[in-house]
């Protein structure tokens, strides 16, 4: 049976829903969200949770794979430590107003600015019981009809997020939530609508929520629910890789993340979109060995696909070429002849860029970490130690300091003779077509150093499709060879 309190709550909004819809003036904040929280169990059942533990999971709607799992725990006093397994392995939290996040690909970092205000906020636990101190300002908008349901429009004021909830004029009851989410990428709208509710130690709280954030679309189910259980300081203490962190911030010392470094390189050289929308690229150049002083012309062609063709041309000794049509690489050379191989082993000369790396880089790698602060040929340089996500193949970065580009890596490279070390120095960068790409490269390997230069570089011009097809020769070994088999002609 409904409590006598929430009859005349549900009478007192119905008589304000008639009252709207004949034109008359809002309800106040008062009578939706106080109304609000007697229907979920009332002023003293949300006061009497000192801490809240949650396990959510959240389910792709289309596969229903699951695409978060993680364990939501805050304290009333504002500190909380979220623990997640999946994307990926990471925790974050607030604790005594130190905001903090820690994920196994980048390691330790400390939240600043509108960021480390973003989490103080998100950590407050079951606030609905004190809108009246956290959002005194707070107006009821409107009324409008959501997922089937009429409805009041609250907006919480003040609140950076720009937080709106509506709520049943029937029932009381959310219906649904949106705000603003501060990302390293700019803001991300996101919205919650209610598709179930479940009641839990005198509460009643959402146990399945549809969400959408950004592009993504995802149902969020709360597995489990308890409260009171983690209501010790000790719970919510830093980690000691992020105490270690933040005693190296305050003392002058900390290095910014491998994350960090890595992304303002990206928006430094023109961004994650612009290299989203590139699908070809053409470079030529000239290519000096500097010990001989013998110089030969180069050409590169890659697209969409995993399509690519590189000639380098060697006075005197003929074309040296290597490619692949998406399925099959392979490389001619006057001294070893035509070989097929696994489309894994090209190297080239790394003057292309693979756009769709640049984009999803987190992909690709199983670990990336800051190591050093250091001078490269006079520059102070980000070193940055990048393990692959097989876990076999490891490099080294240096970013500039002083502009975030990517100055040089050092990473063994696959060549006919076997995996060598190979050092790549990008000493200048061009600005096309919106990316700054480098155009003067250093290249050291196998005891000898070489200096590309481009004289040209085309992105996204038309490529005629015949540049990326197997030569005859090519087309005949690769129809010999076993999955994986390099051959060659006898």
């Amino acid at each position: 049976m409904l409590s006598r309190q929430l009859k005349i709550g549900l009478l007192v909004v119905a008589n304000s829903a008639i009252a709207w819809c004949s034109g008359a003036v809002l309800p106040r904040p008062a009578q939706v969200l106080d109304r609000y929280v007697q229907a979920t169990g009332g002023s003293a059942a949300w006061h009497s949770i000192k801490s809240e533990r949650v396990e959510i999971e959240g389910r792709d709607l289309e596969s229903s794979r699951t695409i978060l799992k993680a364990s939501l725990t805050t304290a009333r006093n504002g500190n909380s430590i979220h623990q997640i397994q999946n994307p990926q392995e990471a925790s974050e939290g607030v604790f005594n107003g130190v905001a903090w996040a820690w994920t196994k690909l980048a390691g330790p970092r400390i939240k600043h600015g509108e960021e480390r205000t973003q989490a103080i906020r998100s950590s407050r636990m079951l606030e609905e019981a004190d809108w009246k101190s956290l959002y005194p300002k707070s107006t009821v908008d409107g009324a409008e009809h959501v997922n089937g349901k009429f409805c009041y429009r609250v907006s919480f004021l003040p609140s950076a997020e720009r937080r709106m909830e509506w709520f049943d004029i029937e029932t009381g009851l959310l219906v649904r939530r949106s705000y603003i989410e501060p990302t390293g990428d700019g803001e991300i709208a996101v919205s919650q609508t209610v598709e179930a509710w479940t009641w839990n130690d005198g509460l009643m709280q959402p146990s399945s929520m549809l969400v959408e954030r950004g592009d993504q679309l995802y149902r969020v189910l709360v597995l489990a629910t308890t409260y009171n259980e983690n209501t010790k300081a000790d719970s919510y203490r830093l980690p000691q890789a992020v105490e270690t962190y933040l005693a190296s911030e305050r003392a002058g010392k900390a290095l910014p993340s491998a994350d960090e470094i890595i992304e303002r390189h990206i928006f430094a050289s023109g961004g994650a979109a612009a290299f989203e929308t590139l699908k070809s690229q053409r470079i030529s150049g000239n290519l000096d060995y500097l010990a001989s002083g013998m110089r030969a012309h180069t050409e590169t062609w890659s697209t969409t696909g995993g399509r690519y063709y590189q000639s380098v041309e060697l006075p005197g000794l003929g074309k040296q070429e290597e490619g692949s049509d998406g399925s099959i690489a392979w490389e001619r050379s006057p001294t070893l002849g035509p070989r097929a191989k696994p489309k894994s082993t090209l190297s080239g000369l790394g003057v292309t860029i693979d756009a769709a790396e640049v984009a999803a880089w987190r992909l690709l790698v199983s670990e990336v970490r800051t190591e050093a602060l250091e001078k490269i040929d006079g520059r102070e340089c980000h070193r940055v130690r990048i393990v692959a996500r097989d876990g076999k193949q490891i490099s080294m970065r240096w970013y500039q300091k002083s502009n975030g580009l990517l100055y040089r890596t050092s990473m063994p490279l696959a060549t006919a003779m076997g995996s060598i070390p190979a050092v790549l120095t990008y000493e200048a960068y061009r600005e096309v077509a919106g990316i700054k790409w480098p155009v003067v490269i250093r290249v050291a390997a196998s005891g000898q150093e070489l200096l590309f230069r481009a004289d040209e570089v085309a992105l996204n011009d038309p490529i005629d499709k015949t540049v990326f097809e197997l030569p005859e020769e090519i087309r005949r070994l690769a129809a010999n060879r076993t999955s994986g088999e390099e051959t060659s002609t006898p």
